[in-house]
């Protein structure tokens, strides 16, 4: 196997900046763009919806009053949310499925996310929570405009108690951890 040649190596890293860094004579602050495409605070009443899943159930946020609510909202086009909803699976549903306090949603949004998609997305990656598509933006719109993926944590009255925007691999699991046990501790069965 020949080497990489290290001119084009740093050929491709120079495109790679280039490219991630979108127009350079604008610098955008991440966490300012983020907070313009956000549609919903945390202490605010969470916009029901309402959507089939991928196994044919029809799944409406305002019936799942009394519980705490996970939505997690993905692209199949964002390579990190799959990796982020491999450890929702393992570390978070898993030890909290049996709760009848508890509930977590995948919502895939926009492009790739047809009900058939997301049928083969969740059967190759071993996803046993709820997906629902959301192709046309109709739920991700009522919370937000851009970004993936993003997680909203709904307390048992239905307002909104925690957001996440992005996917951090050392951080985002244990904060989404830390605020589902103080939420299932209020009221607590």
């Amino acid at each position: 196997m020949k080497s990489f040649h290290p001119m084009l190596y740093g050929l491709m890293l120079l495109a790679f900046l280039t490219f991630a860094r979108g127009d350079a004579a604008e610098d955008v602050d991440v966490d300012e763009d983020v907070k313009r495409h956000t549609l919903v605070q945390v202490g605010e009443t969470a916009p029901d919806f309402n959507g089939k899943t991928t196994d044919g159930r029809t799944m409406t946020l305002s019936a799942l009053k009394g519980k705490v609510v996970v939505v997690y909202f993905f692209s199949t086009q964002v390579v990190p949310c799959i990796a982020e909803m491999s450890h929702l699976q393992s570390e978070v549903y898993e030890k909290l499925r049996n709760r009848d306090d508890f509930q977590l949603i995948g919502i895939g949004f926009g492009k790739g996310s047809t009900r058939e998609e997301l049928v083969i997305l969740g059967g190759e990656n071993k996803f046993t929570f709820p997906l629902v598509p959301d192709a046309d933006r109709q739920i991700y719109e009522r919370y937000f405009t851009k970004y993936a993926p993003r997680t909203v944590v709904i307390g048992k009255t239905g307002v909104i108690r925690y957001l996440a925007s992005g996917y951090h691999e050392l951080t985002s699991i244990p904060k989404l951890q830390a605020a589902l046990a103080r939420e299932l501790a209020v009221n607590a069965p």
